[in-house]
């Protein structure tokens, strides 16, 4: 795959981005500082720009309306969800016109709809003339008329809709996940996520579902239908390395991690989790690009030195960019890791990097576009040195 050389920015080396969404363009309902300007920056520049999501509850439209508001560039046919991968799965083995229970949020029936497939509601099935309880049904439609489900998160799903599901897969249909997050983050915590609810069916059901949303590679193929760019020449950028990263890794992209969402260097060292570059904001894709390389004993990374001693973590040289002391001890700490390190021990001497990335985002300070000579560039992973 193609990466950026000495003397030009990340982006350079590609003419796609797919372009993950909370923790990276926006935080709640808040823009992550200078996102907006970024997205904005690089559309100018001719980079074609698409947005994928596991979130499978919402509309195209209202996600790109979001967007816009905060100043990002965006229209419909710009954001991918895996509803929308999904239902692309589906398209690919059911004709035109094929019934389909659409079980989860309106994104799920909006994007059946989308392909050409006729979204069925819940409670509209009937079961040898026995309907839902739960509803007086709005139509009739036999179950045996059912081609598939397609599975996805609703705030409004009930456990009637539950169980006609479950009877539903007991008769055999080809069964979607729209993504197997086990959790969703909310203010107050985390709640049950898609995931969850598809293990529900899965034990009422006796088998499991085909999932297409990160980190599986569906939802990253048809976010590259859409831009039109090869894989070699398309990146990824996320904030999480279960679904972002690693989903870019099984779809062959190169990956950004940006730090601006949940994971943190801590994470990383107990994964193995190969991000091609680490970045703590949107705004460093179009910075030049410091590689850690091994120097001796120590990791250097641009003006940055770390080591790895009996003692810990050690910055033997800091550098003005804060950034590239943290792919420095990153670096170090992966090479512990593989030489048999404890995941506790690794865990907590990178929370030192964790510091340096939350002084950083704190203080609101903006990468820059200055070219360090000390520095260099290629297209492996920092875990993969």
């Amino acid at each position: 795959m193609s990466a950026c050389t000495a003397s030009q920015p990340i982006v350079a080396a590609y003419d796609g981005l797919v372009c993950d969404l909370d923790g990276v363009v926006y935080r709640g309902g808040d823009a992550v500082p200078g996102a907006p300007e970024t997205l904005q920056r690089l559309v100018a520049d001719g980079i074609r720009l698409v947005y994928a999501t596991n979130n499978a509850s919402r509309v195209a439209g209202d996600v790109a309306a979001q967007l816009a508001s905060l100043g990002a560039p965006a229209t419909d046919a710009d954001v991918v969800s895996s509803a929308q991968a999904g239902a692309a799965r589906l398209r690919g083995e059911l004709p035109a016109g094929a019934r389909v229970l659409a079980l989860g949020g309106a994104g799920v029936a909006q994007a059946l709809t989308g392909v050409g497939l006729v979204p069925v509601q819940p409670a509209d099935v009937d079961f040898d003339g026995m309907r839902s309880p739960a509803h007086p049904p709005a139509r009739s439609v036999p179950a045996a008329e059912v081609s598939a489900v397609l599975q996805g998160f609703g705030r409004n799903v009930s456990v009637g809709d539950f169980e006609i599901a479950a009877r539903l897969l007991t008769l055999g249909p080809i069964w979607v996940g729209t993504n197997d997050d086990a959790t969703l983050p909310l203010p107050w915590g985390r709640s049950p996520g898609n995931g969850a609810y598809l293990d529900l069916l899965a034990v009422a059901a006796g088998r499991r579902p085909v999932v297409v949303g990160k980190p599986h590679p569906p939802l990253y193929r048809l976010a590259l239908d859409r831009l039109g760019t090869p894989a070699s020449r398309t990146l990824a950028v996320g904030d999480r390395l279960a679904t972002d990263i690693d989903g870019a890794r099984a779809a062959d992209l190169d990956s950004a991690w940006v730090l601006t969402g949940v994971d943190l260097p801590s994470d990383l060292v107990v994964t193995q989790s190969s991000p091609t570059y680490v970045i703590a904001a949107l705004g460093e894709l179009l910075a030049p690009y410091a590689v850690p390389q091994r120097v001796g004993d120590e990791w250097r990374c641009g003006r940055a030195a770390v080591a790895h001693a009996d003692a810990g973590l050690v910055v033997r040289q800091g550098s003005s960019e804060p950034m590239e002391t943290v792919r420095a001890g990153l670096a170090a700490l992966l090479e512990a890791r593989d030489t048999g390190a404890t995941p506790a021990r690794l865990r907590d001497e990178a929370r030192t990097l964790d510091r340096v990335v939350e002084q950083l985002l704190a203080g609101g300070q903006e990468p820059t576009d200055h070219h360090d000579d000390h520095g260099g560039h290629d297209e492996r992973s920092v875990a993969n040195r």
